[in-house]
């Protein structure tokens, strides 16, 4: 089907039939042989010519009808069917605008947003609808080929976008100038804004009917309600007036219930008032004893610091008295013995004076006898002062172990105020602060750690476990300012808390046989890591790069590891020797205090 007559113009341009019935002769849009149609295109049998529009199609949304008033706008005057068929739009789109004010308000909307500029100045609503509709049909007019736009029953077909900017810009502009154009895109903005305040008034009247109507519907429904509710009470007081005499008993009734009811809860108020004064008596008991308990614990506390401080002092007195003597007693035990060699060198060339040299030989023997029971004495002086130092650190444990009783004192009298505050809400008199933040762990203060197990038991490991110094380590190692260190002394075994150790103190090594020396002295630092080991009843607590000794499965080598790179199940060797397994490795970040100690060799 042909549907489209080219004329030929000079140099191979041609112009559309159609396209003499719009514009003015400058707005004819001229064709290159690139742009011109197919004489022959063929289209769908149901298409139609837009200007030969007669009904507008059910199916058509306002914005396709939108557009078909648009292109159908181009048309010049003496165009009988495109007049036709743009009455059929524009009365269509009155219709569809006034009935689907919200498509409207949308389609309005992307105007507003797409043509921002143009509509800034527009105040009025006619203003703003004829620039939109002159703006958006000179859009589609630049954007796609002017000719035979064709509808079908599902809308419009307009062929391809053509041309560049430039020339979409131009066709766009002429679009604009069109003064037939201008003046029916203002009579349809016209006809719009009118439909919509047509439309505006008939919602408004509907919906004052339904208004009048709902409320004399709710004036009939009151009304009756009002008859029914007399009739109830009328009814009422009827029945009311049969029932006076059983009315008169059951009050009776009631009220000596009520006064049963009342005189319980009177009881029931002494009754708690009673337990609240006596828990408050025992509340006052708890707070008194555990002030007692607190001040006792801090002078066991100092008494045990005392004894340990002076335990110290008096055990390296008495090293260094020994050495002392020692040192004296064999530098002059040398002395008379090069004295006695000499001698004896003399006797040999003088024969005469061997009486004198067995005399003074008898002398020395004697005086090594007296030096050999001071010796032995001063054995048994070390051997009691040992068990002196033995008897403090028991009675030091004495100490711990009744700290440790004096916390669960404590804690047990604050969960049994705990328990009583929520048994008695009214009762005022509460826990004083201080008493519930406490001094600091007296345990944590004296250097102990204490494991709860299961809730029921504590299990203590003293800090000396696992804290084997590597013999080999001269790098700085970092331990817990809590540890506990294990030194030698004239064959005997002592212990020493990390933060009283300094420059030149003398520790037992991981082997139990190294001894080694602190090169300086130690520095505190600040971690922030720290790593909890557990095996079985046995806890540690020490920063990640601390190196702990591991079970060798050759047992060929003592191995060493950072303790943050132990997992559970591992096998350590405690402090006693044995091998026991990591139940739990947990890595907790919390600020703390480390020592960070140098040994040598």
């Amino acid at each position: 089907m042909v549907w489209e007559v080219s004329h030929a113009l000079p140099g191979g341009w041609s112009l559309t039939e159609v396209e003499r019935d719009k514009c003015p002769g400058s707005q004819l849009r001229a064709r290159g042989p690139f742009h011109r149609r197919a004489a022959n295109m063929s289209q769908p049998s149901e298409a139609k010519r837009l200007s030969e529009l007669t009904a507008v199609p059910a199916g058509w949304p306002l914005a396709t009808v939108i557009d078909a008033f648009l292109d159908l706008a181009r048309y010049r005057p003496i165009s009988a069917n495109a007049d036709r068929a743009r009455e059929v739009v524009s009365t269509r789109l009155v219709e569809l605008w006034a009935s689907q004010p919200q498509e409207a308000e949308a389609w309005l909307q992307r105007c507003r947003e797409r043509y921002a500029k143009e509509l800034a100045g527009k105040e009025t609503r006619p203003e703003q609808l004829f620039e939109a509709l002159l703006r958006h049909g000179a859009a589609e007019h630049g954007k796609y080929e002017s000719g035979f736009w064709l509808f079908s029953e599902a809308g419009l077909l307009r062929g391809e976008s053509w041309g560049s900017a430039a020339e979409r810009e131009y066709w766009a502009a002429g679009y604009l100038q069109c003064p037939h154009v201008r003046d029916r895109c203002r009579e349809l903005a016209e006809r719009l804004v009118a439909a919509e305040s047509q439309e505006t008034a008939r919602k408004r009247q509907k919906l004052e009917e339904e208004t009048s109507e709902r409320g004399a519907s709710k004036r009939t429904s009151k009304h009756r309600r009002r008859r029914r509710a007399e009739s109830s009470a009328i009814a009422w007081l009827r029945r009311r007036q049969r029932s006076g005499a059983k009315s008169s008993q059951l009050a009776q009734q009631v009220r000596r219930q009520l006064q049963e009811e009342h005189s319980q809860c009177q009881e029931r108020c002494e009754e708690l008032l009673t337990r609240l004064e006596a828990e408050a008596a025992e509340h006052a008991t708890t707070k008194e004893r555990l002030s007692q308990a607190a001040s006792d614990a801090a002078e066991r506390r100092m008494e045990a610091e005392r004894l340990l401080e002076e335990s110290r002092s008096y055990h390296e007195r008495c090293r260094q008295a020994e050495a002392e003597r020692l040192q004296e007693e064999s530098r002059s035990y040398q002395e008379r013995c090069r004295q006695a060699e000499v001698a004896r060198l003399a006797s040999a060339q003088d024969p005469g004076s061997n009486a004198e040299l067995q005399l003074e030989k008898a002398v020395l023997q004697d005086r090594c006898e007296q030096l050999q029971q001071q010796l032995t004495k001063a054995e048994a002086d070390r051997s009691a002062m040992l068990g002196q130092l033995l008897d403090l650190r028991e009675e030091h444990g004495m100490h711990k172990e009744r700290i440790r009783e004096l916390e669960k004192q404590l804690l047990q009298a604050k969960k049994s105020h705990h328990l009583n505050s929520d048994h008695t809400p009214h009762c005022e008199a509460p826990v004083d602060e201080a008493s519930n933040s406490q001094e600091p762990d007296l345990a944590e203060r004296l250097g102990y750690s204490f494991v709860d197990d299961d809730g029921t038991a504590s299990s203590v490991l003293s800090h000396s476990s696992w804290f084997s110094v590597k013999p080999d380590s001269v790098k700085p190692q970092c331990f817990m300012v809590d540890a506990i260190f294990k030194t030698r002394s004239f064959g005997a075994d002592f212990f020493l808390m990390g933060r009283d150790l300094k420059k030149g103190s003398q520790v037992v090594a991981g082997d139990d046989a190294s001894i080694l020396e602190v090169a300086k002295t130690p520095e505190i630092c600040d971690a922030s890591e720290v790593v909890e080991l557990q095996a079985g009843t046995a806890t540690l607590r020490v920063t990640p790069d601390h190196l702990v000794q591991v079970a060798d499965a050759k047992a060929e080598e003592s191995l060493y590891l950072a303790a943050g790179k132990l997992k559970a199940g591992d096998l350590v060797m405690l402090d006693s020797g044995e091998v026991a397994a990591l139940s739990s490795v947990v890595l907790r970040r919390e600020a703390c205090q480390v020592l960070k100690i140098v040994f040598e060799p």
